[in-house]
């Protein structure tokens, strides 16, 4: 049975492609599925695992094969060129020259590869939010996993150019279900065309985020409904929240970007510790949903109504 899914040619466009989607990335490295053994207390004695399969890649230096995942039987590979090149195509298909014009890819790897990120960001569709320190652009994050945590997942949202801090504002889970390749190009064609639409309608929220005064002690009790959030968390945030006042006035857009800030950031306060696991591509994604979920808590909405 071939559990390897190809996804279908998009439609043919008459724009050439622009140069940031290369054929070429540190996330088309080949893999493949091998079966799961269980060795013995003294690895004398191997046993197949049945119903468990694994997910192999050659070492990006030793060249020496490891094993990035262990998934169930029914496990269906999506690779990441496949894909990556889907979602291309789906851009070709959906969008204009002139929303195409400067679009940027971004690839990011963690766990040796077991879970991979992609980010767009597209500078030529734009939101005025009515804030001269502010230059929002359209950004969608690609993620596929080849380690069973990661289902494939499309996230929407923006950045902010003149602080180069990410948003993400919504997500599809567009997984890849047991006995159906499940992801089509037509699938992703409305997930796009919807998430453009989300996009202006957002921005029109952000719009009067900018205008809305709130005090210190509004934006520290807000801050501390962040799900998973410490107090030193909370404090690091009140500091990010005061430097972002500087620029934006003590709003909710410049709480909004204190958020954003230290989901976007790997520096200063947020600096992400270094381990022997390459695990900051996934850390600031988890921050990102993080602060997404704080958007849809009812301390934030309250203070946003």
């Amino acid at each position: 049975m071939n559990n390897i899914i190809t996804l279908p040619a998009a439609l043919t466009v008459g724009h050439s492609k622009p140069e940031a989607f290369s054929s070429e990335s540190e996330l088309y490295f080949d893999v493949w599925e091998r079966d799961a053994y269980f060795f013995g207390a003294k690895n004398e004695e191997s046993y197949l695992v049945p119903d468990k399969k694994h997910v192999v890649r050659l070492h990006p230096q030793t060249m020496k094969p490891i094993c990035i995942g262990t998934v169930g039987k029914n496990y269906k590979l999506l690779k990441n060129k496949a894909l990556g090149e889907g979602v291309e195509d789906t851009f070709m298909e959906v969008l204009t020259p002139e929303e195409l014009k400067d679009v940027t890819r971004k690839d990011r790897v963690s766990h040796m590869g077991g879970t991979s990120i992609r980010d767009y960001i597209f500078p030529s569709i734009t939101a005025d939010i009515g804030s001269q320190n502010s230059n929002i652009a359209f950004r969608v994050i690609i993620i596929n996993g080849y380690d069973g945590s990661s289902s494939f997942k499309f996230y929407h949202g923006a950045i902010d150019f003149f602080c180069t801090n990410g948003m993400v504002t919504g997500s599809y889970d567009m997984i890849v279900k047991r006995h159906t390749a499940g992801l089509t190009v037509p699938k992703l064609t409305d997930r796009l065309r919807n998430s453009i639409d989300i996009f202006y309608k957002q921005s029109e929220q952000w719009s009067a985020w900018v205008g809305k005064k709130i005090c210190d002690e509004d934006a520290e009790e807000c801050f501390k409904a962040m799900p998973n959030v410490s107090e030193r968390r909370v404090q690091q945030l009140m500091r990010q929240f005061r430097i972002e006042c500087q620029s934006h006035g003590r709003t909710v857009w410049a709480l909004y970007s204190a958020a954003t800030f230290y989901a976007s950031s790997d520096q200063g306060e947020f600096t992400i510790r270094e381990t022997n696991s390459d695990h900051k591509a996934s850390t600031l994604m988890n921050r990102e949903n993080q602060v997404r979920a704080w958007q849809n808590s009812n301390e934030f909405l309250q203070l946003v109504a």
